[in-house]
């Protein structure tokens, strides 16, 4: 007879990342601009209307995109328009979001002199970072930046202008044209074609075009002129898109008489 042996099961509880949060950063409200008697100059620059600023936070995972064009935020009732500042928007760790809401609509206003700020922000949110290398190309204009065959969402890239820079005390800089944004990877590094790190930093990028469709470029400077290059692309792996509810109370305090 065999001796079957029964093993008790624990349920273990799974362990989920939390969402960002969101919370007040700022409110702003004009009830006259005052623009046409003042030659334009309007009241703290804005049209009359309610404004918020709302900071995103993230508990673990980095926030990588915004679509600024899907966002729905209503303040008291009334519907927003957005300032989305691109890439400015982010903090350097990508651990923050600050966005800002307007509307000239009118806003219910409770009792207390509240209003409610609600709707949805849709977010990517990535849990780590891979690197790809490209092969070793030399320094000089319209030198093409190549991957291997099999490297996926890798951009095209080719060295548009080298020289001393206009500002700063970099020696040395180079301006790469590429077909991506460079807000959509999570950073870029520059190798010696033997495999030694060199120190670089981006000075300036742009994007001209609408959408994903146009073109852009961006732009490293080094301590000394490099000869050959190997550049490591770092992508965001773990993508997760959600659609993060927001549901705050704003209002502005004022002082008795």
């Amino acid at each position: 007879m065999k001796l079957i042996l029964l093993l008790p099961i624990f349920a273990v509880p799974m362990i989920l990342a939390e969402e960002p949060s969101v919370t007040l950063a700022g409110v702003q409200v004009v009830m006259d601009d005052a623009g046409e008697d003042f030659d334009g100059f309007q009241t703290f620059n804005m049209e009359r209307g309610h404004k918020v600023a709302l900071i995103v936070r993230s508990k673990g995972k980095a926030m990588v995109g915004f679509d600024d064009e899907k966002s729905s935020i209503t303040l008291g009732g009334a519907k927003a328009e957005i300032n989305f500042f691109s890439n400015m928007a982010f903090s350097k760790d990508r651990m923050a979001l600050k966005l800002e809401f307007h509307t000239s609509d009118p806003v219910t206003i409770d009792e207390k002199g509240n209003f409610k700020v609600a709707g949805a922000l849709p977010l990517v949110l990535a849990g780590g970072k891979s690197e790809t290398r490209s092969e070793a190309f030399a320094v000089d204009i319209d030198a093409e930046v190549k991957f291997a065959e099999d490297a996926e969402g890798m951009p095209t890239m080719k060295v548009k202008s080298i020289g001393k820079p206009d500002y700063g005390d970099a020696e040395f800089e180079i301006v790469f044209s590429m077909n991506r944004k460079m807000e959509e990877f999570a950073g870029m590094q520059f190798y010696t074609k033997d495999g030694v790190a060199l120190k670089s930093e981006r000075t300036g990028s742009g994007w001209f075009g609408f959408g994903k469709q146009g073109s852009g470029e961006v732009t490293y400077q080094f301590e000394k002129k490099p000869t050959d290059l190997i550049l490591a692309v770092e992508t965001w792996t773990e993508r997760e898109e959600i659609s993060l509810k927001v549901d705050v109370d704003a209002g502005v305090a004022l002082a008795k008489p």
